[in-house]
């Protein structure tokens, strides 16, 4: 059986059937890339911009591509179930139709002055905002999206009357059962935001001992219904440690995942993103971080790390220029090709632009 199934995945690469879907990234889809079973983790600092990262990398650049020509010909289609621990299904969405917007537009709407915190939108900014009504619409067939925290078991069976859905589980033989998806060329995303959030139960009591649950269960998923986890989780405070500021050290290690080290260790890629400047440390890749921050103070780079790559290679590091105002990421220009003006495009946000 095993070998058969190996003819059977090879089979489906030489159809062209176990393509990848396009990240928005050059770079890191060479290095990284979105294909069926596999985990990805993602980590940072309180601030860092993991989740705006995630969702640009494995939402809506993905989504954006299925929607386009280009994925509806592919025969490539992309699911993602997506449970928000940290924040509302509402403010995400508010988040993603200002990115958007930006990108279509070329005109920022700060998620606060769309819901109307600080500022109210004008009758032109309203008009334009429903404009989007449509396009989100066709957006939340693809995405399910869940919000609020679930224990590692209530999660675990969600995902399974997800996948009874959408396909079947056969016995095979004696030993073995197999997951059958109606549709074989979909790839599934189940992304998690972020697990530290992750409610415990009398069974795990403990944060770590519900960490290490759930990702046995995001394997599980991985191998068995064939679906790709993504993974977001914090850093630990050792970053900050006096010690490792004074020498410089602060670039992300696979060490300062809080928590639990069972994330690491079942995940297929894991990555960082690093905010220099927030250290006051040079940049690792050699960027001038003087160029990449305005007169007001704000930063729009962020350092990405892929720190393990089971299947590729690791310890690439690629920047990042990050607008934050609606949680938007756009590689650089490698550090040895970049002008100044690319520097000053970042700061005046045209970079941003298709």
């Amino acid at each position: 059986m095993g070998f058969e199934l190996l003819k059977e995945e090879v089979d489906k690469g030489l159809a062209g059937r176990n393509g990848g879907i396009p990240m928005g990234f050059d770079r890191l889809n060479k290095y990284v890339g979105i294909r069926r079973s596999m985990y990805y983790l993602i980590g940072g600092l309180t601030g860092s911009g993991k989740t705006s990262f995630i969702d640009d990398a494995f939402v809506l650049n993905p989504v954006d591509w299925a929607l386009s020509e280009e994925g509806r010909a592919s025969g490539i289609r992309i699911k993602v179930w997506y449970r928000s621990m940290e924040r509302s299904q509402t403010y995400k969405l508010a988040k993603w139709t200002c990115r958007k917007i930006f990108l279509d537009q070329g005109i920022i709407i700060p998620v606060n002055k769309l819901l109307g915190w600080t500022s109210k939108m004008t009758s032109d900014e309203h008009d334009l905002f429903l404009m989007y009504e449509d396009y989100m619409n066709k957006m939340m067939e693809i995405v399910t999206l869940i919000d609020g925290p679930e224990n590692p078991v209530g999660i675990a069976k969600d995902l399974k009357a997800y996948a009874l859905e959408r396909g079947e589980i056969v016995q095979v033989d004696k030993y073995n059962k197999r997951y059958i998806p109606d549709n074989p060329n979909e790839i599934t995303l189940v992304v998690l935001d972020h697990i530290g959030l992750l409610k415990t139960t009398s069974a795990q009591p403990t944060k770590k001992e519900a960490i290490d649950k759930m990702s046995d269960e995001l394997r599980y998923a991985r191998d068995f219904y064939g679906y790709s986890p993504v993974v977001v989780s914090q850093f630990n405070r050792s970053i900050s440690n006096p010690i490792r500021i004074k020498n410089g050290d602060v670039e992300p290690q696979m060490e300062d995942f809080a928590d639990s080290s069972t994330t690491q260790n079942d995940s297929d890629i894991c990555m960082a993103l690093f905010d220099p400047m927030r250290y006051k440390v040079e940049d690792p890749s050699g960027y001038d971080l003087s160029k990449l921050k305005d007169d007001f103070g704000a930063k729009y780079f962020r350092s990405l790390r892929v720190i393990k790559n089971s299947y590729g290679e690791d310890d690439i590091r690629i920047g990042l220029g990050f607008l934050g105002q609606i949680g938007m990421f756009k590689e650089l220009p490698r550090r040895r090709a970049i002008t100044d003006a690319d520097y000053q495009s970042v700061v005046n946000k045209s970079f941003f632009l298709p």
